[in-house]
């Protein structure tokens, strides 16, 4: 059993329902045969048996008086829908396989295989009936027909109900119809016990629908004991248990009444299914014109004082392009020619134009240091992107000197007609939705201004600490280096010095500046707040100590106003430092007292006693004792004698062992207690690090940034933007409490308010793309590149005027295109999906030599594919698949690459290519972009080089859909082409139009396929046959509608020029 296909069985019967009879002519149920044998013990002894043969009746459609709605699993179309294609038939399913055959009363027509159902979908418009509702007594609301022939054929009812299994059923996967119905069904019963869910039951409406019509569907009763049940009347009154219940009789009850079990309304589209639409849509090459219109540069701004750009060759006019435009492939010589022409209007560089252009440009920076005269202030022309590539003039400086280069993007696009128009139109757009674009700005600032106010503070903290570290500390470490680290001792555990202090070995841990004073000849104890009072000046103390008058200084030059210093307080720490002066020694025993030190010097023995009389480490004799074989332990005055020579007796090994660990163990408690000598500091050194730890550009940043979180964008180099590293202040060293300069991103597709300022903006000429045609442009990187830059210079200058904390450099707008249907790449983040999809880098990183068009954030700079489709089919089918496939060559033919194994879920990149942005221009025009150049699209002809790609439109699978198409071109060579033509007659007359399967019934032959593509369906296809006795399993198969695949190569929409 295959999965991915659907099998169709014509009915199905389960239990009792397997053995009915065909009902007698009077009778109003179904009967089944029942045969007994009845055993008994005889008058005369013995046992006898008696066969009894008997009628029993079952359940039929006149016991049913309603049906759950829980049965019903899916309605085509849905309640309400508006669109519903008209050369479609409506349907109706049920989760229970033999729900629609449960309850009838026929049995199977030997001719045709068909079972009548007990129930039946009708679908009617509002004029062919009346709603009765539901009347007191009665169990099922009812309508009125008067005219009983707007309903489909009674007798016929059988071929539209079946079986639908997601499954293949047959013996064989190649069979296209099951020789072995009994496998077929154990294997459905496999398929139903393997999950429910993938079978389901279906009845069909065979009438062709209307376009832009309402319609009302009902499930109604199939057999007159049905249709009096649910009226409230008595079902016995039916003539037969087969009677239809809308084929009139004598008698017959309320003629016009028909109940119904379920009913649900909607409304045709007009002509046109998704396969009609896509066949109208026909693959053509652009025009020259689209893309471009003329704009008149003879006469600028008469004001600004501007000559004319008056070239005979351009009559007067150059080409202003839009977001499109067409390959250059795709043009002629001639068209070629003449875009050439209008793409160098500008030589020889710069023009007249230009030149008086940019004079006044640089107006605006000339004055900065000059007096305008005159009443009226002059406004000058914009610089476009003035902030983000960080330049004032436009060709020369002001002292005249040319500026290089004097052609990269910024003048190209000021300097430049055709671009200083959209970057003017970007411009247009942020002053017309200013409002909107502020309250997201404002949004998305947060607490930035919390974190400047913040910062602010720390300003103000750290010129304080300014004011403290140059008027107290500095004197002192010029002066007296030692008093400096007596002050800063409370702090000095918390210091770890900079750069260029070391105070442990290398490759060891740091040290804090404490933990390096206290492992010094000075110890700790010399800068602890105790030393310090009792050598504060005047004291009782350092009155009385002896130092010498002037010693302390060293000869160093006091700086003036620095404090003044006791030289006694400055000798005590130098000596201490030298080692000339040191603490107090320990205290030692009087002599003649018995301590306990000394009665272990009494007591231990010879070994002892060498141990300690050792000053370290002492060298091991075990290795180079003599051998002995008849070496003992004994005690002393044993007078034993060791041999030497031989080998170690046991005794002497262990003996050799026992003192190797005595040896060991003495050297490593040497080791281990051995007094490491304290080092000299060099007390300017190590308060110089003490100055560089404490300095307020270390401290004070450190303080003001911790705890807070801001975007990366909003962090400065040295702000903690650079993994929070903070150096002492430098000339050249930025200001490290700058305020956060943010800047908001609004990644909203921006040529959508291009678009609505005029489709003309957007693309000129767009309307020259013909109606129901597919056609390749490819963008135009330098008139979007122009645009984005002139929305981000008006942004700049929109959120300095509203007090917005930036410094206008920052990127607000760097999506053109829509990319929300750009497919994420594995593992990939939401944000870096954005950042990936984004068209243009940031404008501030832009090379300062680099030309406009340069700059596509999505890869390499060159012009991208975009499929253009105008008609109808995106209109009424927007979930439509779009896509780019890789051709390949198969002969002298291109098709579509096959995908491997486990490739259709996700296929490669290099063979499939979903649309990396779209936009829609209303009401039908439709435009997806590639990551796709015009040459690799478009291929070679030659079979030996790459055949190129192809654009697919393909309608998205959903659920299953049965009708017929439209009109059909060509011969039918599969079943998928038959047409409402081949199987309706000309001329059938008035009232509603059904599908009739008798006498009449057109017999459509296939014929064999010219399209190689279609041999192989053909093949299957060929096994059945359109006919009057079709049975139900057979139709569903014919009517069964496809998903549509349509693939255009990119040759036959880029025609040689």
């Amino acid at each position: 059993m295959t999965a991915g296909a659907y099998s169709f069985l014509p009915w199905l019967r389960r239990g009792i329902a397997t053995r009915i009879n065909a009902p007698a002519a009077a009778a109003t149920r179904a009967a089944v045969t029942v045969k007994l044998s009845v055993r008994g013990a005889g008058i005369g002894g013995g046992v006898v048996a008696l066969p009894v043969e008997h009628e029993v009746a079952v359940y039929g459609p006149g016991d049913v008086v309603g049906v759950d709605p829980r049965a019903i699993v899916r309605t085509d179309p849905h309640h309400w829908i508006t669109n519903f294609d008209p050369n479609y038939l409506p349907a109706i399913e049920f989760y229970d396989e033999d729900f629609p055959w449960r309850y009838s009363p026929a049995v199977v027509e030997p001719a045709t295989g068909r079972l009548q159902p007990w129930l039946a979908l009708i679908v009617l418009s509002e004029d062919e009936f009346r709603d009765q509702g539901q009347l007191p007594g009665r169990p099922l609301p009812s309508i009125g027909i008067d005219d009983l022939s707007v309903l489909p054929p009674a007798d016929q009812l059988g071929a539209w109900a079946h079986v639908h299994v997601n499954r293949t059923i047959t013996a064989s996967d190649a069979e296209t119809v099951a020789a072995d119905v009994p496998e077929a069904l154990i294997r459905l019963a496999a398929v139903v016990a393997e999950n429910p869910d993938l079978a389901c039951s279906r009845l069909l409406c065979p009438r062709r629908l209307d376009p832009e019509q309402g319609y009302h569907a009902f499930l109604v009763p199939t057999f007159e004991t049905g249709r009096l049940a649910g009226l409230g009347l008595d079902p016995a009154g039916s003539p037969s248990a087969v009677q239809s219940s809308w084929v009139d009789y004598a008698g017959r009850p309320e003629p016009a009444g028909l109940c119904y079990y379920h009913r649900w309304q909607f409304r045709t589209s007009p002509v046109g299914d998704f396969e009609y639409l896509a066949r109208l849509l026909k693959p053509r090459t652009a025009g020259a014109r689209v893309g471009s219109r003329d704009m008149d540069v003879r006469a600028p701004d008469p004001e600004l004082g501007l000559p004319g750009i008056t070239s005979p060759q351009l009559g007067g006019v150059l080409r202003l392009g839009g977001a499109l435009k067409v390959p250059d492939k795709a043009l002629n010589q001639e068209e070629l020619a003449e875009q050439t022409l209008y793409e160098n209007w500008d030589q020889p560089y710069p023009t007249a134009f230009q030149q008086a252009l940019a004079a006044v440009i640089d107006l605006a920076d000339d004055y900065l240091d000059q007096r305008v005269t005159g009443v009226d202030p002059l406004v000058t022309p914009p610089l476009y992107g003035r902030w983000h590539a960080r330049v004032s003039r436009l060709l020369t400086e002001r002292d005249g000197t040319a500026i290089t280069p004097n052609d990269n993007w910024v003048h190209e696009l000021n300097l430049d007609p055709r671009f200083r128009v959209p970057a003017g139109l970007g411009g247009r757009v942020v002053r017309t939705h200013d409002e909107e674009y502020m309250r997201a700005a404002w949004d998305q600032l947060g607490d930035v201004l919390a974190a400047n106010k913040r910062i602010r503070a720390a300003q103000v903290a750290r010129e304080l600490g300014f004011s403290l570290h140059r008027g107290h500390l500095e004197p002192l470490r010029l002066v007296t280096p030692g008093q400096l680290l007596t002050l800063s001792a409370p702090v000095q555990s918390r210091l770890l010095p900079g750069a260029g202090f070391a105070l442990a070995a290398a490759g060891a841990a740091p040290l804090t500046i404490a933990a390096g004073i206290a492992d010094s000849r000075m110890t700790a104890t010399v800068v602890s707040p105790v030393l310090r009072r009792i050598t504060r000046p005047g004291s009782r103390l350092m009155r009385g100590l002896p130092f010498g008058p002037g010693a302390g200084t060293g000869g160093v030059d006091v700086a003036a106003g620095a404090p003044e210093v006791p030289p006694a307080r400055q000798d005590l720490l130098a000596r201490m430092n030298d080692g000339t002066v040191t603490a107090a020694p320990p205290k030692v025993a009087p002599a003649g007292v018995v301590t306990v030190d000394a009665l272990e010097e009494v007591l231990a023995g010879p070994v002892i006693g060498i141990a300690e009389a050792a000053a370290g480490p002492v060298p091991n004799p075990v290795p180079t004792l003599a051998t002995s074989a008849d070496f003992v332990i004994s005690l002393p005055g044993e007078g034993v004698s060791p041999t030497a020579g031989g080998t170690d007796s046991i005794e002497a090994a262990r003996f050799k062992q026992a003192l190797n660990g005595a040896y060991e163990a003495f050297n490593t408690a040497a080791v281990a207690g051995a007094v490491a000598p304290r080092d000299r500091l060099d007390l300017d050194t190590l308060a110089e690090a003490t100055m560089d730890a404490v300095h307020p550009d270390r401290t004070v940043p450190r303080r003001a940034m911790a705890g807070m979180t801001l975007p990366a964008r909003f962090l400065a180099p040295g702000d903690g933007g650079d993994g929070g590293v903070i150096t002492a202040r430098s000339p050249a060293a930025p200001d490290l409490l700058g305020e956060v300069m943010a800047y908001p991103i609004i990644d909203l597709p921006m040529f959508r308010p291009l678009m609505d300022m005029g489709p003309e903006l957007f693309c000129p000429n767009i309307d020259l793309v013909l109606p129901d045609s597919v056609t390749l442009l490819e963008t135009n990187p330098r008139f979007i590149e122009s645009y984005l830059v002139g929305l981000n210079h008006e942004m700049s200058r929109e959120l300095l005027w509203r007090e917005y904390p930036t410094d206008q450099r920052g990127s607000v707008f760097r999506q053109f295109w829509d990319v929300r249907s750009g497919l994420p790449l594995p593992s990939e983040s939401a944000e870096a999906r954005r950042e990936r999809l984004r068209d243009i880098p940031p404008i501030d990183v832009w090379d300062p030599a680099s030309a406009l068009g340069a700059h596509n954030n999505r890869g390499a700079s060159v012009e991208e594919l975009v499929l253009v489709i105008r008609g109808e089919l995106l209109k009424k089918y927007p979930t439509a698949v779009i896509y780019a496939h890789r051709a390949v060559w198969t002969g002298q033919a291109r098709e579509l690459a096959e995908l491997g194994p486990g490739e259709a879920d996700n296929p490669p990149h290099d063979k499939v290519r979903m649309p990396a942005f779209d936009a829609k221009l209303d009401p039908d025009i439709y435009f997806f972009g590639f990551d796709l150049t015009e040459e690799i699209a478009r291929g070679d002809d030659d079979p030996a080089v790459d055949a190129g790609w192809f654009f697919v439109l393909k309608e998205r699978p959903g659920e299953p859909r049965f009708g017929l198409d439209i009109e059909r071109e060509g011969a039918l060579e599969v079943w998928n082409d038959l047409a409402w033509p081949d199987v309706i007659p000309a001329g059938g007359g008035a009232g509603p139009t059904y599908i009739r399967l008798d006498a009449d019934t057109p017999t459509p032959p296939l014929e064999t396929p010219t399209d190689p593509e279609k041999t192989a369906q053909f093949t299957e296809d060929s096994a059945l046959t359109w006919n009057a006795e079709i049975n139900a399993a057979d139709l569903a198969y014919i009517l069964f509608q496809a998903p549509v695949l349509i693939a255009i190569h990119a040759r036959e929409m880029l025609q040689d020029g």
